[in-house]
């Protein structure tokens, strides 16, 4: 446990630094554009992608790509194209100021880490590099696994655990006093129109479904 605390520490003390120095990058050599907005650029990068392949890309929903990509074109980065073979398809790829400010996105990056890393000797950047490409690899290998559902979603016998509320404050207390925080551990016994759970300290609650999906879980 002391080890993953460590591990935490450094990632969230590196991403700090790491956007703290984009950021004054981007105020200097592309002005405009918000961190979200610069990596759905680097997102798309070279390619002519569909709203829906965008979306996916990023890991988002397609209204939430829909709101950024407006923006974006409003601001001269992107350009946007009806499929005249199906109407309902837009594609998007970068306009001209897009594909500069990706190369200056690009080159900063390059220049960043070639400096931060200059006094690292060779074979240990390579097995830094082996390690996190493993660390990468479990991520990635879990990203459906830990992706957050409602209660009701999950099958008999999952351990879950609570990374948010919903529904009313009257809804929310009644979890809360029955023991149900964010990040609570509970063990699901019984599905359907009444699920059973069972809390941390054994304690056995019983939910409608309607109940259950005010709960947002991941697997643990």
């Amino acid at each position: 446990m002391k080890n993953v605390n460590r591990v935490n520490g450094v990632l969230e003390e590196f991403f700090k630094l790491f956007y703290k120095t984009e950021d004054m990058a981007l105020k200097v050599g592309i002005k405009g554009l918000t961190h979200t907005e610069l990596h759905i650029i680097d997102a798309i990068n070279a390619d002519t992608l569909t709203m829906h392949e965008l979306s996916d890309r990023l890991g988002t929903t397609m209204g939430t790509a829909t709101v950024a990509i407006s923006k974006l074109s409003e601001k001269g980065f992107i350009t946007r194209t009806r499929s005249e073979l199906d109407r309902r398809k837009v594609y998007v790829a970068l306009d001209k100021k897009g594909v500069e400010a990706l190369i200056y996105h690009n080159n900063y990056h390059n220049m960043l880490l070639s400096s931060i890393t200059e006094n690292v000797a060779l074979p240990d950047l390579e097995k830094f590099i082996e390690i996190f490409e493993v660390i990468l690899n479990n991520l990635s290998n879990k990203t459906g696994f830990f992706k957050p559902l409602p209660l009701d979603e999950f099958l008999k016998g999952t351990r879950v655990s609570v990374v948010a509320i919903k529904g009313t404050p009257i809804i929310q207390d009644y979890f809360i006093k029955n023991g149900i925080k964010n990040f609570s551990t509970i063990e699901i016994l019984k599905t359907g129109k009444e699920i059973e759970i069972s809390t941390f300290d054994k304690r056995i609650i019983k939910l409608d479904a309607l109940d259950a999906k005010n709960l947002i879980c991941t697997k643990v």
